[in-house]
């Protein structure tokens, strides 16, 4: 299994002044009344791994209130390595410390990585495209170290050049912004082509497993200089370009459009406005999938993220299951069950523990919150 959490504990986090949890195994079963800090607990096992929160990057809405500062550990080991990984939050601050050395995200992320599921996650299909962007690239922070500090410098720029058009400023000295934009900007769009690439051989292997092969899913990354090419409603050819052809691409619609983006005061092209469809059999899956083939997506979408990590870093990520038993289907429940029954380390919250499969209840280690 390589790498496993042992023991996580907190103090101060989110609503808990203090909790531990010792003897981790494979399969940990989180079950307790609403709003009595489930969640809370996910957050902080994936902010120890993922370096990341899928709820809030505000420091001070992790800290309990009335406290100036918090933590929250987990202890991690396997294959002859002994990792106690610690989150330090204050009203202003993260910081991240192993084995008591202080460290940066960038030189955690990938140790032991997580990928999450939650009810949220279930609106992936017909969501915002920014959500499914921040999918791609969560997966993507976790696989590359370049891919997290592109992507916080592309961030960067983007509002520099945000904050430009707002002032008016001239032509000039916009084009000079234009040409950093465009540089890592095709740095970030090359990035997501190779992601995406790289994800959709597991995506459509295991939306095969979920369907029983009855249909054939596709999943396509536009760049924002095709947005407008295409009738998205079916598939459309779109072929991924090299970084350089990229950066021509974005210089030279951001030119053309320039007095639009004056007019309009904000960035018109780049990755923030990119595009991330699935397709079943050729057409858009978000305006003609059924409301079950597209859980199937994203369950698939899930289980592939958990494939791909596991392949590329030869390490089993850690799968954290918020309270999404219920929002399946036997046939759904089933697929997930034999991905948890494999050698991925997983931690479900549930309401009930009679709401979750019996298979996965009674191959679990069931831990009450909030009551009896």
């Amino acid at each position: 299994m390589g790498l496993t959490i042992k023991n996580i504990a907190c103090r101060n986090f989110r609503s808990y002044e203090q909790f531990e949890l010792d003897g981790i195994g494979g399969l940990t079963l989180i079950v307790g009344p609403n709003a009595v800090g489930k969640t809370n607990l996910l957050e902080g096992i994936q902010l120890v791994t993922a370096c990341s929160s899928f709820r809030s990057s505000v420091p001070s809405h992790l800290v309990r209130a009335g406290q100036d500062a918090g933590m929250f550990s987990a202890a991690i080991r396997g294959d002859g390595r002994y990792l106690d990984m610690e989150l330090r939050v204050s009203r202003e601050t993260r910081e991240y410390f192993v084995n008591g050395k202080k460290k940066r995200p960038r030189d955690i992320r990938g140790t032991l990585p997580s990928v999450l599921f939650s009810p949220e996650d279930l609106e992936l299909v017909k969501g915002s495209q920014s959500f499914k962007r921040a999918q791609v690239d969560q997966m993507g922070a976790q696989l590359s170290t370049n891919y997290h500090a592109v992507r916080k410098d592309y961030e960067k720029i983007l509002r520099q050049k945000n904050r430009y058009l707002k002032e008016n400023v001239s032509p000039l000295f916009l084009q000079s912004i234009n040409e950093v934009v465009a540089t890592v900007g095709s740095q970030l769009y090359r990035l997501r082509c190779d992601m995406i690439a790289a994800l959709s051989p597991y995506l459509k292997e295991c939306y095969r497993e979920i369907s029983g092969g009855r249909e054939s899913v596709e999943l396509v990354y536009v760049p924002s200089w095709l947005r407008k090419s295409f009738d998205l409603d079916r598939i459309p050819s779109v072929e991924a370009i090299d970084r350089t052809a990229a950066q021509e691409r974005l210089i030279s619609a951001m030119e053309e459009d320039a007095h639009r983006e004056h007019e309009r005061r904000i960035s018109l092209y780049g990755p923030q406005l990119d595009l991330v469809e699935f397709y079943l059999d050729g057409l858009n899956a978000q305006q003609f999938a059924s409301q079950g083939q597209q859980r199937s997506l994203v369950l698939a979408f899930k289980m592939a993220q958990v494939e791909l990590i596991a392949e590329r870093l030869g390490q089993n990520p850690v799968l954290l299951l918020d309270d999404v038993m219920s929002e399946l289907d036997a046939t759904r429940r089933d697929a997930l069950l034999s991905l948890i029954s494999g050698e991925v380390q997983t931690f479900v919250t549930a309401t009930n523990a009679e709401k979750v499969s019996p298979a996965l209840s009674s191959l679990a280690r069931v831990v009450q919150i909030g009551g009896e």
